[in-house]
């Protein structure tokens, strides 16, 4: 069963949702809490969230990850 099958049938129970999936109750109130944050926040604020996030370096050829400038 997965979190969004489980939150269907149990809705916000932290409970039920963590007996269901086999993990702590903390656990389970995490991912309640995400889910309602995401409902509440809109696709598009998640989407801006995802955009601004920190990006990784772009390797290129002759990167060395051992030479690093500020050493």
């Amino acid at each position: 069963m997965t979190f969004l099958e489980a939150y269907a049938k149990f809705g916000p129970d932290t409970m039920a949702i963590a007996g269901a999936l086999d993990i702590k109750e903390h656990e389970a109130d995490t991912l309640i809490n995400m889910k309602m944050n995401r409902d509440r926040l809109g696709p598009r604020i998640c989407q801006m969230a995802a955009f601004n996030a920190p990006r990784r370096p772009v390797r290129f050829a002759g990167y060395d990850e051992i030479e690093k400038s500020w050493w």
